[in-house]
Parts: structure tokens; sequence; C-alpha cells
């Protein structure tokens, strides 16, 4: 980055004193409310030679990344924190992720995309060396501003798309974890996110959950298909909860005999990479292809792709009468919303769903409570009508 002292002419004589930035094609300016006097005003030498040098000192400090004086206080007491520029920082805070053999590859790409917002973001503000220090409230409420209504996803370069609700969460949610990380580490004194208003967050979308009732499933089980495979895996994961990344590296090796019957032990979850054990139910031994002599290591399902596993279910739904946006999550939020109803209760049908927090097994009772609620008032329209 290039940053040269500049001044501009006012109508007073004086001369205002600003910074001009350049970098990578980009210009910008800084005004310091530094001015040059005329040369024939009393003192004039002294007071802009020291006009010149607070200039400089400050452009020194840009040149290093400092926006302010980085001294915060806590009770009157001064607290020096370490010199970060934020952008650094976050280079450091994602290759920790994906070093760390803890996190998944789908919780890496995750926060390596929240960081690149967050550096447009810097750019865009024109502080690509913006300091960890400084990041406030203010600073907060402006990124998220700018991922709501500026930021724009160019996967496709020809039609950049918004993001969506539940998009925007989930960057809040990294963002939040990355402040936290960073005051623990001690470059930042606190976290300003916390001192944000519930109208000034992102709030978390209550996502629709499509999912299948029995009825449902018994008319897909019967219903023309163009994958048998596709559909026997699906009504496996319907009755144990597996994500389709899981249930496509499913090997032989992983259903395990214990005393209570067969379970399914996975050492590490795609998503999550935590382990878990699901046991088999009748029904989901129903769609438990033969063995037939397939080694340990060999996969249970000889799985397509996802889109053409989704492509084959819409089909099967349609022709079995189901009006409803079935994918391949659906049967996860199958087997979640059966298992609640069944009377599992939000511990237990949360581990085998392999959920970190019970808050996200919360949302499927409450649609268990929902479907319940609505069966009172149809039974009690019935009643009315006999």
């Amino acid at each position: 980055m290039k940053i040269t002292i500049r001044t501009r002419t006012l109508k007073t004589g004086s001369r205002s004193i600003y910074l001009d930035f350049y970098e990578k094609g980009e210009r910008w300016s800084e005004y310091l409310n530094l001015f040059l006097v005329p040369d024939d005003a009393p003192d004039a030498r002294r007071l802009n030679d020291a006009s010149m040098a607070k200039a400089n000192e400050i452009k020194s400090k840009r040149l290093l990344g400092i926006d302010e004086d980085e001294t915060e206080t806590d009770g009157g007491k001064s607290i020096q924190l370490p010199k970060r520029i934020f952008a650094d920082w976050l280079n450091d805070y994602i290759e920790g992720i994906r070093r760390n053999p803890s996190y998944s590859q789908s919780t890496y790409r995750n926060h390596r995309s929240t960081v690149n917002i967050i550096k447009e973001y810097l750019q865009y503000r024109r502080r690509p060396r913006y300091l960890m220090s400084k990041i406030d409230k203010k600073f907060v409420i402006g990124l998220l501003d700018f991922m709501k209504n500026t930021y724009r996803n160019t996967k496709s370069p020809d039609s950049p798309k918004e993001m969506s609700q539940h998009t925007l969460y989930l960057h809040q949610t990294t963002l939040l974890r990355m402040l936290n990380a960073a005051v623990k580490e001690g470059v930042m004194n606190s976290n300003p996110f916390y001192s944000l208003g519930k109208h000034e967050r992102i709030a978390r979308q209550q996502a629709e959950r499509d999912y299948l009732t029995k009825e449902e499933l018994l008319a897909l089980a019967e219903a023309p298909t163009t994958n048998e495979t596709t559909r026997r895996a699906f009504m496996f994961c319907c009755f144990t909860g597996l994500r389709y990344s899981d249930v496509c590296t499913l090997a032989w090796r992983d259903i395990k005999q214990v005393d209570s019957g067969l379970v399914i032990s996975i050492r590490a979850m795609r998503k999550t990479g935590k382990q878990i054990t699901i046991p088999l139910n009748q029904s989901a031994l129903k769609w438990l292809p033969d063995r037939n002599g397939c080694k340990p290591g060999q996969k249970v399902f000889d799985m397509t792709c996802l889109s053409a596993c989704d492509r084959c279910l819409k089909k099967s739904a349609t022709a079995a009468g189901i009006d409803k946006n079935v994918s391949y999550h659906t049967s996860r939020h199958t087997f979640a919303t059966l298992s609640l109803a069944a009377g599992g209760d939000l511990y237990t049908v949360g581990k085998l769903l392999g959920h970190s927090d019970i808050h996200t097994t919360q949302i499927y009772a409450d649609v268990v409570m929902e479907t319940k609620i609505e069966a009172v008032f149809l039974n009690i329209n019935i009643n009315f009508q006999l």
C-alpha cells in the first residue's frame, strides 16, 4: 500500500492535511483534522512543523495497520492490547481450523466463507489493515448490514445472489465464535457482539422441515422408482437419521453386532467429526441390503450423486401422491420427528442425530407439537360435526 501526505487549500487560506491511500488500483482519503496555516500567520513555522510531524506520525501508524491509539481502559487502568491486524488474525484463525483434526472439512469451509466476507467488508470500508483492538459495536453492526444489503454471492458471476436468511444467520454465528476466540487469545478486550440489541442481530429463520408420516413412508415404499438403491438408502435413513454424506461412506465394517442387536458405529460423522452409535430397529433392517459376502471395507449402498438422488425421490414422491418438497435430507427430518412423536426424549434423539446443541433438536419437537395441536383441533371439529 502507498500512502502520501497531501493538502487541500481551504477558503480561509489554511490547508487541510489528509492521507492519500493507493492499493491495487483503488484510491481513498483520510482527513486528519490537522491544518497548515498561511506562512505569514503568527508563529506559522512552529505550528506547521508540529502539524506535519503529527501527520507523519499518523502516516507511519497507518502503514503498520494502526487506525487509532490502541490503548483501552478498564476501570480507569490503561490496557495495552497486542497489535493485531484483523485480516492477518483471520488468516491464522482459519489455518488453525484447517489443521485441527477435531474440525470437519465442512466446518472449515463454512469458517473460510465467513472470513472471505469479512475481508470483503474491510476492503469495502477501505480499511484492509484494520486493528482488532478497534472492533466495536459499530463495526459489527456495519458488518452485518454489509452482509444483508451489500454483499452478493458471486459463485455464479453472471447472476450474483443475496444470501438467504438462514445463511446470514450461520455467518453471524461463525462471526460470534471468531470474536469469542479473539477475546480468549487476549487480542480483544471484550466481544462487542453481546452489546447488540435483538433488533440489531440477524434473526434465525424458522425453516420449513418437511417430514414424511408413517402413511407417506408406506406409500413411498410401494411407489415406482428410477433407482431402487436410492429408495432403499433413503428409507434406511428414515429409520437411522443418517445424513447423505454418512450413508454414502457407510461400510459393512461400520455395522456391528452387540448384545442388543445390530448397530451402526461410525467413528467420525462426515459433517461434525463426531462418533455416533445408532441401534438398528426392524424397520431399518428391512431396508438394509443383503451382504452377500461383501468385504468389511465395501460400501453398504452404491450411491449416486446427491442431485440425482433428489430427482429420483421427487419423482417417487409425486407417484406416491405426496405433496411435499421431498429431498434426501427429508429422511433425517422424518427420523427426528417420528422418534420424538413415539416418545423419545430430546437428549436421546439429539444424541442419535449427532446434534451438538439440543436447541437444534428442539426444532423437531416444535414440529411434533404443532402436529398434535392440529390433531386436537381436527378432533374437535369432527366431534362437533357428529
